[in-house]
């Protein structure tokens, strides 16, 4: 099992918190593999963009990239995305424990 530290946690979540960055990797999820110029096609923004969204997923191990020839190749890390729900999990067995919680209901 894949332990995350909380420091790459936080990159993690912050790398998702933009709405296009977790559509690139929503998309990434759908496919085996997409290059820059398949993704860019999906958005409505420019190649460049989307080629600094995904390097920010890739800063946060989201993404991984295969060069061929002149075309780079993305996919999801699933391992990292799963390591990240499991932290999140840890979250919610500690914060949202209802003895924990001092929110009336």
């Amino acid at each position: 099992m894949h332990e995350l530290p909380e420091r790459k946690a936080i990159q993690i979540a912050r790398a998702l918190a933009d709405p296009t960055r977790l559509n690139i990797l929503r998309a990434l999820l759908q496919h085996e593999e997409l290059s820059c110029g398949d993704l860019a096609e999906q958005f409505p923004v420019a190649q460049s963009t989307v080629s600094h969204h995904l390097n920010s997923l890739m800063n946060a191990d989201l993404v991984v990239m295969r060069k061929q020839g002149q075309h780079h190749y993305f996919r999801a890390r699933r391992e990292t995305l799963c390591a990240f729900a499991r932290w999140l999990a840890t979250l919610e067995q500690t914060e949202c424990d209802p003895k924990n919680s001092k929110e009336e209901g």
